[in-house]
């Protein structure tokens, strides 16, 4: 049916995609509406993105405690909008350096939205030894790179505050256990975390492990392959599209070695 103007209720803690898909959508509407938040935002780095992109586009919203008041009746100014480089993808380079790669990072905006540019002191955190403990509630996407890392490193790592992983492309606590696992890696699943017991010697590898169908577990598997003693194989590694199609031909531009089948 017709989208109608009105009040929505959302929660904030499931999904910050349905949030920005009102926000674009309801100022075209001819009447005022209200997104109201029925639990705190997280990932609200990804709204704040939308919002700048509404601001540049001369839409009109207005922040409220408890969400946003939206009025109807606007349009949207023309013109073209660059794209950033994403953080998101470039955490999977961050955890090849952590690994003893050295791939140089370049293009990304220190003073972007994105939430997670939080991938540089996170990085830097993980690049010292010891325990380290990173919550990742407003940066959920981070958790595979990151645990690729911390699977390697000196310490213990617990990754907090990440439920929100089990409604992703995957279960992903449990598919980021079970492949680094495989792998020879020491990983803990918790309801709401991860525990991992770094190995800086580096893993096993020689098994096959499954991406789960998740661009993000296909490219944990394939950043930590280079730290494993025996070959990796990865069961639907065609799964990358979704967000990185070239992601295997830069791997191998860097210097990976893939045998594809």
């Amino acid at each position: 049916g017709r989208l109608r103007p009105g009040e929505y209720p959302l929660p904030g803690d499931v999904s910050s995609q349905f949030v920005t898909g009102l926000l674009f959508a309801l100022p075209l509407l001819e009447g005022e509406s209200i997104i109201r938040l029925t639990s705190p935002l997280e990932s609200r780095g990804y709204v704040d993105m939308t919002l700048q992109v509404l601001r540049d586009r001369g839409i009109r919203v207005e922040e409220l405690p408890e969400g946003f008041r939206v009025p109807g009746g606007q349009q949207y100014g023309r013109g073209t909008l660059g794209e950033e480089a994403d953080y998101s993808q470039a955490a999977f380079y961050y955890a090849a350096n952590g690994l003893g790669g050295q791939v140089e990072i370049l293009g990304l905006n220190p003073r972007s939205a994105q939430g997670d540019r939080c991938i540089v002191p996170y990085h830097m955190q993980l690049c010292s030894p010891g325990e380290a403990e990173l919550d990742v509630s407003q940066c959920p996407d981070l958790v595979p790179p990151l645990a690729a890392h911390a699977a390697l490193r000196q310490g213990i790592t617990r990754i907090v505050n990440a439920a929100r992983l089990r409604i992703k492309e995957s279960d992903r606590l449990t598919a980021v256990t079970q492949v680094l696992t495989a792998l020879g890696a020491d990983v803990v699943e918790g309801a709401d975390r991860l525990t991992i017991t770094g190995q800086p010697e580096g893993l096993a590898g020689g098994v096959t492990v499954d991406s789960h169908n998740d661009h993000r577990i296909a490219m944990m598997a394939a950043v930590a392959a280079t730290r494993c003693a025996a070959p990796v194989t990865i069961t639907g590694a065609e799964c990358v599209a979704k967000s990185y199609p070239d992601f295997w031909e830069d791997y191998e531009r860097l210097g990976g070695q893939i045998q594809r089948s």
